[in-house]
């Protein structure tokens, strides 16, 4: 049995808005062990050192005491947590679109049913692809925990006995949709008399507007066979239904949000062989680490360096497991490489278990996009991307300065370092087509489109 402490904390914009030392103080307060965060801006590293912690994953935004990988199918939608060397759970880490907003829709008139309608097609949409990779991982039998913002509220919070605009009850689908999944909302069983509110206490904090609306949309979610010990707020006190909620009281709060804290019991268990990187864009020069659990039969056993989509005759290199670890981590060189994908892949007994891809990049290259217009459509291509979970592409009107507000359209990278995305139905017209850094509107790339 392992105790984990988790914590889901939206830090707003990078965490610099007040001061980013207050993030990390806030996660010191709660003793968290693993922390999924979101509007990162490229600050996980960053966060992860100040805390003294060696154990991060960029494209997740998750920041552990302990080691993390993605596992080769994962399909990008969770991490395995090395709580002892052969023993893992799984986490994953959202943050589903904010708008349009559901309550908003709600206070301006819209129909329950359309409202329903909404957020179906904005965040259910956006959610049922981790759920079914989430699925698999719950029918392995691998515990798993969920963060995130989920930018919608729970149907367990609204009716009569909320208060203000909750007294209505409301059928919200998103948590609805977790709860179909088997997944247990860790607040609301551990501080089930507690109205939970996180977002939005203002900012800076207590400062909201006149008409705002204050709801619980940061979540800890857990699969079923997990137990609750306790759940928290993490904030400041004095907001919105706040004085009974907040249980751990930060001064000068770094975020509008509230951050979310569980205390669970899990037993973790062995991981079902795969392999994985801890960094999927790699310069020529740097190592390329493996983490992996190889099949009980390791004498058999091997890892191996190949050409992207290449079988083992073509390798670069090979590597069995270390001595007798069943869990562990190789690290291969790319002295001979050239820049490009390659692929490391996990075999036994000459049978192929599982192969991930790794972006080998020039020394010092910088990120690249490229549009190109095709009918009605604009096809955006890019290269060299950092490769985070919340990277995206945004189209713009030519030489657009508002990178906030001029967006005509946006899609999210994928964590992709090199990847391609279709664009359908933009109207005609000169265009700027950008890359932008994890959560941000930081420019990584742009490129210029005539009409």
């Amino acid at each position: 049995m392992a105790t984990v402490r988790v914590l889901s904390f939206n830090i707003a914009i990078g965490g610099e808005a007040v001061d980013i030392g207050q993030v990390v103080e806030a996660i010191v307060a709660t003793n968290a062990d693993i922390v999924g965060l979101q509007e990162c801006e490229g600050n996980a590293v960053r966060i992860a050192a100040l805390l003294g912690w060696a154990h991060v994953d960029e494209r997740h935004q998750i920041v552990s005491r302990w080691p993390l990988v993605e596992p080769h199918d994962a399909g990008g939608r969770y991490v395995l947590v090395h709580v002892e060397p052969e023993r893992v759970f799984a986490m994953a880490n959202v943050h589903l679109p904010s708008d349009p907003y559901g309550p908003y829709a709600l206070r301006d008139g819209m129909t329950d049913e359309d409202v329903t309608l909404l957020e179906s097609e904005v965040r259910g949409s956006a959610l049922a692809p981790w759920l079914e990779a989430w699925g698999s991982v719950i029918d392995a039998g691998v515990p798993l925990l969920v963060t995130g913002d989920f930018n919608a509220p729970s149907h367990r919070d609204w009716g009569a006995h909320a208060t203000g605009h909750r007294r209505r009850p409301f059928a919200w689908p998103v948590s609805l949709a977790m709860e179909a999944h088997g997944f247990v909302d860790v607040y609301r069983t551990g501080a089930p008399e507690r109205p939970g509110i996180t977002w939005t206490y203002g900012f800076p904090h207590p400062r909201t507007a006149p008409d705002e609306l204050c709801d619980r949309i940061d979540f800890v979610w857990s699969s079923p066979e997990v137990a609750v010990v306790t759940a928290a707020l993490v904030g400041p006190a004095g907001g919105p239904d706040s004085i009974p909620d907040v249980t751990i009281d930060i001064d000068r709060w770094p975020s509008d949000h509230l951050a979310v804290a569980g205390t669970v019991e899990l037993v973790p268990v062995a991981p079902p062989p795969f392999v994985g990187v801890l960094r999927h864009r790699v310069e020529l020069g740097d190592t390329i680490a493996v983490r992996y659990a190889a099949p009980l039969g390791a004498s058999a056993d091997r890892i191996w360096l190949v050409p992207h989509g290449a079988d083992t005759d073509s390798a670069h290199a090979v590597i069995a497991p270390r001595e007798v670890e069943h869990c562990g981590v190789v690290r291969f060189g790319t002295g001979g490489i050239e820049p490009g994908v390659v692929d490391i892949v996990l075999t036994s007994h000459d049978a192929e278990i599982g192969r991930v891809a790794v972006h080998v990049v020039a020394p010092g290259a910088l990120p690249q996009v490229v549009g190109e217009r095709v009918d009605a459509s604009v096809v955006v291509t890019w290269r060299d991307a950092p490769g985070r979970k919340f990277d995206w592409i945004g189209l713009y009107a030519l030489g657009d300065p508002d990178v906030e507000h001029g967006i005509i359209a946006h899609a999210h990278t994928g964590a992709s370092v090199v990847g391609r995305h279709v664009f359908a139905d933009v109207p005609a017209g000169p265009l700027t087509v950008r890359l932008l850094h994890d959560d941000s509107f930081a420019i990584a790339a742009e490129h210029h489109l005539s009409g």
